[in-house]
C-alpha cells in the first residue's frame, strides 16, 4: 500500500522542524556549559545524541547532506572531552549548514554539497610528525575518506595522514562510503579489510571500478600478509597497507608519496 504523499509532506515538515528544534537544544547546551551550568561530560552527551539523531534520520526524509554533515561532525567531536570556546566555533560551522538546509527544506545539489563538505573544519595535528614519510608540513586541500570501524587503528592512520596536512573524514560502514564519496568526493580513499557487509578489498574494487571514484588513490589497511587469499587479484593502482610495526611505516610511506605524486 503506497503512502499518501500528503503524510509524506506532513512527516517531512514535521523532521525540518524538529531538527530545528534540536539544533537551538545543542546551542542552548553548548551555552550552558560554557556557562558553568552543565558539566562538560553532561554537555557532550546531549550533544552527540542530538547530532547522532539528525545522522540517522536525514537521510530518510529526503536530506541526505544533513546527515553527512550531522556524521562528519559527530566524527569532528568524537575525542573531545569538552566544548571550548574554539570548538563551539567548529562546531556551529557544521550546525549552521544544517540548519540552512532545515530552513530552506532543499536538498543541495551533488555540486553544492561538495562544496559544503570542503568547507567544514577538520581536526589538523600541528604535534605530530609522520613516521612514514619526511613531508614538509603544511595544510593541504586534499581529503582522505578513512573507512574503518576500529578507533584505534583509525586514529593511527588518521595522525598519519593528519601529520601531513591532509583532511580525513572517518566512517566506520562499508554502505556509509559509497554515501560519502558520492557527496563529499574525496581524493583518496582507505578501506580497512575487516569491514561489515563488504571487505576492504572488495569496496575498493568497487571503487576501482567505478568512472566517478576511479582516478582517487585507494588502499586497503588490513593486518593480513600480501599473500592472503583476500588481497589476491587486485586490480594494478590500489595500493595495500599493513599494520603493524613491521611493515606499516613503509607501506604507508608509500602510499603518502603516492598522494603526494598524484594528488599534490
Amino acid at each position: 500500500m503506497a503512502i499518501d504523499e500528503d503524510l509524506l509532506a506532513q512527516l517531512k515538515l514535521d523532521f525540518l522542524d524538529h531538527t530545528t528544534d534540536q539544533l537551538e537544544e545543542i546551542d542552548t547546551t553548548i551555552n550552558n556549559q560554557l556557562a558553568g551550568k552543565i558539566p562538560p561530560q553532561d554537555a557532550l552527551k546531549i550533544i552527540r545524541r542530538i547530532i547522532h539523531s539528525i545522522k540517522g534520520q536525514a537521510g530518510s526524509f529526503g536530506f541526505p547532506t544533513a546527515g553527512i554533515i550531522a556524521h562528519r561532525l559527530e566524527d569532528f567531536i568524537e575525542d573531545d572531552k569538552k566544548v571550548t570556546p574554539e570548538l563551539s566555533i567548529n562546531m556551529h560551522a557544521f550546525l549552521d549548514k544544517i540548519r540552512e538546509i532545515a530552513e530552506s527544506g532543499v536538498e543541495p545539489s551533488s555540486e553544492e554539497a561538495t562544496g559544503i563538505m570542503r568547507k567544514l573544519p577538520v581536526k589538523r595535528s600541528t604535534s605530530i610528525q609522520s613516521t612514514a614519510i619526511d613531508f614538509d608540513i603544511q595544510t593541504h586541500e586534499v581529503e582522505v575518506l578513512l573507512v574503518t570501524p576500529s578507533r584505534v587503528s583509525g586514529k593511527i592512520v588518521r595522525e598519519e595522514l593528519q601529520a601531513c596536512g591532509f583532511r580525513v573524514v572517518r566512517v566506520q560502514f562499508a554502505l556509509e562510503a559509497f554515501e560519502f564519496a558520492v557527496r563529499s568526493k574525496p581524493d583518496v580513499m582507505i578501506f580497512a579489510m575487516t569491514l561489515d557487509e563488504l571487505s576492504g578489498s572488495d569496496l575498493a574494487r568497487a571503487f576501482n571500478a567505478m568512472v566517478a571514484t576511479s582516478h582517487a588513490p585507494v588502499a586497503v589497511l588490513t593486518s593480513f600478509s600480501l599473500d592472503h587469499p583476500g588481497l589476491q587479484g587486485l586490480p594494478e593502482g590500489i595500493s595495500v597497507i599493513r599494520s603493524g610495526a613491521t611493515h606499516f611505516p613503509d607501506d604507508m610511506g608509500d602510499f603518502l608519496a603516492r598522494i603526494q605524486t598524484e594528488c599534490m
